[in-house]
C-alpha cells in the first residue's frame, strides 16, 4: 500500500471516486464501511450496477459527473434497501489540465446529529407555542426568540389549537423577550391575531420594545383592534380590574 493510500484510508469520512463511465476507481475504508461493501468487490464496478435501486435523489456524485456541478448537503436521507441513514454529502468534479476525468464524493453518517437537531427543533417549536393558562378564560402566549428561526405556519396552527383547547376567550401575547424580528414576522403575527379575533378571542399585546414598535409602524400593516401594554404586569392588572 502506498503512503497516499494509507492517508486515504485514515480519513474520518468516506471518499469515493468514479470515472467517466460511472465506475468506482477508488473508495477508502470508511467509505466502504458506510456503504456496507467490501473494497475489493466494488472497485471497477459501475455504481449503477452496484446500487441499481438507489433513488435519483441520492445519486449526487453521478449528477456531478453528468452536469459538472458540485453539491454540498448537510443531511441527505439515505433511506432505501438496507440503508437507513442521513449522510452529509460533498461532491467534486475531477479535472486534469482542464479535462474532466471523473468525480468524487465525500460523505459521512450524520444520523445521530440530524436526529438530535430535529429533537431540538421540535423542542424549540413547542416552546414557541407554550400557551399558559392564567385564570378561567385567560391565557398567555409568551413569544420566544426562536420564533424567527422556524416556520411560522407551525406556530399559527399549533398556537391556535392550544388556545382553543384551553377554551380561552382572552389571550395575552407577550413580546418582552423579542429584540429583533423582521416585517414578515409582523405580517404573520397579524394573521395570528386576526384568526384569534375571528374565533371570538380578545387579544392583548404586552412587552413590545420601542425598536419593534417602530418596525411595526413602518411596515404599513393594517391597524389591529387590540390593546397594547408596556409589560405583562400592567396588562394583567388591566384585565383583572374588568
Amino acid at each position: 500500500m502506498t503512503p497516499e493510500n494509507q492517508v486515504f484510508d485514515q480519513l474520518s469520512l468516506g471518499v469515493m471516486v468514479i470515472d467517466l463511465d460511472y465506475r468506482i476507481t477508488q473508495i477508502n475504508e470508511k467509505g466502504a464501511w458506510l456503504l456496507q461493501v467490501n473494497t475489493e468487490d466494488v472497485v471497477g464496478e459501475s455504481v449503477y450496477d452496484l446500487f441499481p435501486d438507489a433513488p435519483e435523489e441520492v445519486r449526487h456524485v453521478e449528477r456531478t459527473l453528468r452536469t459538472s456541478k458540485e453539491f454540498t448537503f448537510d443531511a441527505v436521507p439515505f433511506q432505501w434497501g438496507k440503508y437507513n441513514f442521513y449522510f452529509s454529502i460533498r461532491t467534486r468534479i475531477l479535472e486534469n489540465n482542464g479535462e474532466v476525468y471523473g468525480a468524487m464524493v465525500e460523505y459521512n453518517d450524520v444520523t445521530d446529529y440530524y436526529e438530535k437537531e430535529q429533537r431540538m427543533r421540535k423542542w424549540m417549536e413547542d416552546m414557541s407555542v407554550n400557551v399558559i393558562p392564567l385564570s378561567d378564560g385567560l391565557a398567555l402566549l409568551p413569544l420566544q426568540p426562536t420564533m424567527d428561526q422556524i416556520e411560522f405556519q407551525y406556530i399559527l396552527d399549533r398556537g391556535l389549537q392550544n388556545v382553543v383547547d384551553m377554551k380561552a376567550n382572552q389571550l395575552i401575547i407577550d413580546c418582552s423577550t423579542l429584540s429583533t424580528v423582521d416585517i414578515v414576522f409582523f405580517e404573520k403575527l397579524s394573521k395570528l391575531i386576526q384568526s384569534l379575533s375571528l374565533m371570538g378571542i380578545h387579544v392583548t399585546i404586552s412587552g413590545m420594545k420601542p425598536v419593534l414598535s417602530k418596525l411595526w409602524v413602518s411596515s404599513n400593516l393594517p391597524p389591529l383592534h387590540v390593546k397594547f401594554f408596556t409589560n405583562l404586569q400592567v396588562a394583567l392588572k388591566d384585565l383583572n380590574n374588568k
